[in-house]
C-alpha cells in the first residue's frame, strides 16, 4: 500500500493543474474529468470485491496490477489531450481494484487481525501520500512526462513487491477462506439477513457523514483559510504535511491509548466524531495560522481512531463470501465523498448564506453521523445475537 500510494500521490496533486493549464481544459470540463474518474473508482471498488469473493483474492489484485502498470506505461508515453483522460480513468480503475482487495487481503494476513491490520494499511496510505509528492516536486523540474516516469517507477515497483509476497499466500487453505469468509466449494455464500443489510448502510452513512467534511479542509476550507484569513500557500501545505507526520509517528505515541479502545470498535468512532466536531470549532474560531494548525491536530488525531474502525466494522458484519464486497463499498463511500464534497461545500458557501452556512451544514452532518453509528451499534448487536440463536437452533 505504501508504494502503490507513493506512485499515485506523483499524479493526484498534479492532475487539475496539468489539465487547465498544458492541456487547455477549463475549470469546469476539468472538474468533470476527474468525477467521471471518481466514478469509474466507485465502481470497480466493487467488481474488485466482488472478484475477490468469488473467484480468489490474488485473482482481484492481479487484474488490478496489471491494469495499473500498463495504464501508467501508457500515461508515460501519451499524456496530451485526449489520451491523457483515458489513460487517467484507466487508473482509477485499476486502483478500485486493486484497493478493495488490498484490505481484504488486510484483515486476514495479520497476525492480529481485525483493526491492527486495517491500522498497518491506513498507516502506510499516510506514508505514501507524505512521500510521493515530495518526490514528485524534484521530478516536476523536468516536465510532466518524468511526474508520470516516477509514479511508473513505483507502480513497477508495487508490481514487483505483489508477484513476490502475495502468491506465497494459500489462498485456498483452509484458515484463509474461514477468515476471509470466502466461500467454500460446494458451499452456499451466507445470506445478509435485513437487519444486518440496515446495519451496513449505517455504517456506509456514518462514514459518508464524517467524509463530507473532513474532505473540505482539502478544498472548500483551502480557499477560506488563504483568501479570508490570510493564510499563505505554503502554511496551508505545511498542514498537511503536520497530518502526514502526526499519523505516522503518532502511532508510536498513541497506540496504548488507541488499544484500549480495541474492543469497542464503535466508541472508537464515537470519540473520532467528537475529535472531527472540534477540529471544526477550532477552525471557525481560527483567525491565525496557530488556530488551524489545533484544528488540523485535532482532525488528525479523529481519523486515527475513526478511519481504521470502520473497515474492522464492515469485516465483521460480512457474511461467508461477501467480505470482499463490503471493502469494496466501504472504499467506494470514502470515493464518493471525496467526489461530492467540493462541490456541496461550494454551493453551501456560494448560494446559502457563505462559510457559516458550510459550518453549520458540518456540524449538522456530524450530529447524524453520531446518530447513524449509535443505532448500527444496537442493530449489529441484535443481528449477531439473533444469528446465535439460528446456529444454537440448527
Amino acid at each position: 500500500m505504501m508504494l502503490l500510494y507513493t506512485g499515485l500521490s506523483f499524479i493526484w496533486p498534479f492532475n487539475m493543474v496539468y489539465m487547465t493549464q498544458e492541456l487547455g481544459l477549463t475549470s469546469t470540463k476539468a472538474s468533470l474529468v476527474l468525477l467521471v474518474n471518481s466514478g469509474v473508482g466507485i465502481i470497480s471498488s466493487v467488481i474488485g470485491g466482488l472478484l475477490f469473493d468469488r473467484f480468489s483474492g490474488y485473482l482481484s489484485l492481479m487484474i488490478g496490477t496489471i491494469i495499473l502498470v500498463f495504464s501508467e506505461a501508457s500515461l508515460v508515453l501519451f499524456h496530451g489531450f485526449p489520451l491523457f483522460i483515458w489513460n487517467l480513468w484507466a487508473v482509477g480503475f485499476s486502483v478500485g481494484l486493486i484497493f478493495s482487495g488490498l484490505y481484504a487481503a488486510a484483515g486476514l494476513t495479520h497476525p492480529a487481525g481485525g483493526r491492527t491490520g486495517f491500522n498497518a494499511i491506513y498507516v502506510a496510505q499516510n506514508i505514501g501520500v507524505a512521500l510521493g509528492p515530495f518526490l514528485a516536486g524534484f521530478f516536476a523540474k523536468s516536465g510532466m512526462g518524468k511526474v508520470y516516469f516516477g509514479a511508473f517507477i513505483f507502480a513497477v515497483l508495487y508490481a514487483i513487491f505483489f508477484l513476490l509476497f502475495f502468491r506465497k499466500i494459500d489462498w485456498d487453505s483452509e484458515k484463509v477462506k474461514i477468515v476471509t469468509k470466502h466461500r467454500k466449494k460446494g458451499m452456499k455464500r451466507g445470506r445478509t439477513t435485513f437487519i444486518g443489510l440496515i446495519s451496513l448502510l449505517l455504517l456506509l452513512g456514518t462514514y459518508l457523514f464524517c467524509q463530507l467534511p473532513h474532505v473540505q479542509w482539502q478544498s472548500n476550507l483551502s480557499t477560506y483559510m488563504i483568501a479570508t484569513k490570510g493564510i499563505t500557500t505554503a502554511e496551508y501545505g505545511e498542514l498537511w504535511s503536520i497530518n502526514g507526520a502526526l499519523i505516522v509517528l503518532g502511532q508510536l505515541l498513541f497506540i496504548p491509548l488507541i488499544y484500549r479502545f480495541k474492543q469497542d470498535l464503535h466508541l472508537q468512532i464515537v470519540v473520532g466524531i467528537l475529535l472531527f466536531s472540534a477540529a471544526f470549532g477550532a477552525a471557525f474560531l481560527a483567525e491565525s495560522y496557530r488556530g488551524f494548525l489545533m484544528g488540523m491536530c485535532l482532525l488528525t488525531l479523529g481519523e486515527m481512531f475513526a478511519w481504521p474502525a470502520i473497515p474492522t466494522i464492515a469485516y465483521q458484519l460480512a457474511p461467508i463470501g461477501r467480505a470482499g464486497l463490503y471493502q469494496g463499498l466501504v472504499n467506494g463511500i470514502a470515493t464518493t465523498a471525496r467526489m461530492l464534497a467540493p462541490f456541496l461545500g461550494a454551493v453551501a458557501v456560494e448560494y446559502f448564506g457563505g462559510i457559516k452556512t458550510l459550518f453549520v451544514s458540518v456540524f449538522a452532518l456530524l450530529i447524524l453521523a453520531m446518530i447513524c453509528i449509535r443505532i448500527q451499534q444496537l442493530l449489529q448487536k441484535r443481528d449477531e445475537k439473533e444469528r446465535l440463536l439460528r446456529e444454537d437452533y440448527q
